[in-house]
């Protein structure tokens, strides 16, 4: 009887779970660059469940952060970019260490440094030399600006970074990953060579959240749980008139 209540617990827990991780993929469904999240069940939440007897209830909620390509916005800035595929480009963080993002809304400060979304040195450092005006980026991944004669000049080249498996990297807020032993070996290329898709300029990638089905999910989650929790209170009642007729 309290495996029953133990399975019908351990479901509720994991539904309300997973309606916390569909609420926060819909209230970043209009953040670029965002990667929605996906949560599922493991396990048994038994710890002494003899080897080989059927399995009740879940362990724990796994989540698992998918990086489905999101359709680029149109912005017209000249310094943002949509990456078209898999990749990521590198920043660098206030502390120096090297982190990897998608959102290319590139900007450039007071002092001529271009930079990431929140301030984040790109890696190399690129700085627009005094005297040169109107920087962008191309779909190569070159930042050119252009010079006192009105000529264009090539600043710096943006590569892309590909990761074995990128669901392994840690997710750090404000769409900054860094790497892990999970994610897997690296591999640096140019955007549209060697198998990198080109960028996309004047635009930023948008959310991969896909609306409809975050609520097709809510929906069976809402089911779920109210199907543990009136098979917990099944399993109460049970309980409750076996105490009964024990005593």
């Amino acid at each position: 009887m309290t495996t029953i209540l133990g399975a019908a617990a351990s479901g509720m827990i994991h539904n309300a779970s997973v309606m916390d991780t569909i609420s926060h993929n819909l209230s970043n469904a209009n953040t670029s660059a965002f990667k929605k999240t996906l949560a599922g069940a493991s396990g048994t939440p038994m710890a002494d469940v003899v080897e080989g007897a059927a399995r009740l209830g879940v362990a724990q909620t796994t989540r698992r952060q998918l990086f489905d390509v999101g359709a680029p916005q149109r912005s017209e800035e000249p310094l943002h970019f949509a990456i078209t595929d898999d990749t990521f480009f590198r920043v660098t963080d206030t502390e120096g260490a090297v982190r990897y993002t998608r959102y290319g809304a590139l900007q450039v400060d007071t002092d001529g440094n271009i930079l990431a979304f929140g301030g984040q040195f790109l890696e190399p450092p690129v700085t627009l030399p005094a005297g040169m005006t109107n920087p962008s980026i191309g779909q190569d991944g070159v930042i050119s600006a252009m010079d006192e004669n009105g000529e264009p000049q090539e600043l710096a080249q943006i590569t892309l970074v590909r990761f074995v498996n990128p669901a392994g990297l840690i997710s750090l807020g404000d769409g900054l990953y860094g790497e892990s032993v999970n994610s897997g070996a690296s591999t640096e290329g140019t955007p549209g060579t060697d198998g990198f898709g080109p960028l996309a300029t004047g635009a930023v990638e948008g959310s991969n959240v896909d609306i409809a089905q975050e609520f097709t999910n809510m929906i069976i989650a809402q089911r779920a749980y109210g199907v543990a929790a009136k098979t917990f209170m099944v399993g109460d009642q049970m309980l409750a008139q076996a105490t009964d007729i024990t005593q």
